[in-house]
Order: structure tokens, then C-alpha cells, then sequence
């Protein structure tokens, strides 16, 4: 089962479903995807970028741009690429908030002190032009 964070999941979801508004199908996958992300234990993220998914139909795919599923076969949109592509979202929006978390524990650490000493600077000229 994935470890997916919820708050992170949803506003992937809700962008995803704003850029998604013109096509109703995809709408629907995904919120089918959704559904499933959450109570299906049968996903894994694979090697090659995307999911392993065991469909309740009973069938396995192996999910990222493309499908094996047979609403792929026909050219529509399917929950499992849904899933796999919001799973991507999720990941990458993680991956961002914990770049930015360490630029700014960097920023905190180093130059803090620096910010410090400068307005202490400033202080001390401002006395010493009084």
C-alpha cells in the first residue's frame, strides 16, 4: 500500500480535477483513482516511474503514461494512469516542500547570525550619527 500524504494528495487532486474540467471521463478516473488510492493495499510504485496496480477486476496492471487496461485499448481515460499520475504529483510536490524546508534551515542556520550582526551594525551607527 502507498504511504501517501493526505493533504498533499488532495491539493494534487483538486488541481488535477481543475485541469481536467473539460473532459468529464477524466474527471471521473480521478475520482475513481482517488477511491482507490486510499483502500486499495494492492499499489506499489514500480521502477519505471509509475504503479503496480491490482484492479478489483481481478487484473494487474502496470501504470504510467500508458495502460494495459481496455479503457487505454479504446483511447479513454482510465483510473489506474489517473492514480499513477497523481501518485507522480504527490511525490514531486513532497520532494519541492522538502527542498525548500532545507534552502530555508540552510538560510536559518547561516545566514541568521549574519542578519543579526548587520542590524547591530546598524544600531551602533545610528549612535554613533546621533
Amino acid at each position: 500500500m502507498l504511504n501517501l500524504n493526505q493533504d498533499t494528495l488532495a491539493a494534487v487532486a483538486e488541481k488535477a480535477c481543475y485541469d481536467a474540467a473539460a473532459h468529464p471521463r477524466w474527471l471521473v478516473a480521478i475520482g475513481r483513482a482517488l477511491v482507490e488510492l486510499d483502500a486499495n493495499p494492492w499499489i506499489a510504485r514500480n521502477d519505471h516511474g509509475g504503479l503496480d496496480i491490482a484492479s478489483p477486476s481481478g487484473s494487474v496492471y502496470s501504470s504510467n503514461g500508458v495502460c494495459q487496461c481496455k479503457a487505454f485499448e479504446f483511447g479513454q481515460a482510465c483510473w489506474h494512469r489517473a492514480a499513477a499520475r497523481l501518485t507522480r504529483l504527490h511525490d514531486e510536490a513532497l520532494f519541492r516542500a522538502d527542498i525548500i524546508a532545507q534552502a530555508e534551515a540552510v538560510v536559518e542556520k547561516h545566514f541568521a547570525p549574519l542578519a543579526e550582526r548587520l542590524a547591530e551594525a546598524r544600531r551602533a551607527m545610528d549612535e554613533l550619527f546621533a
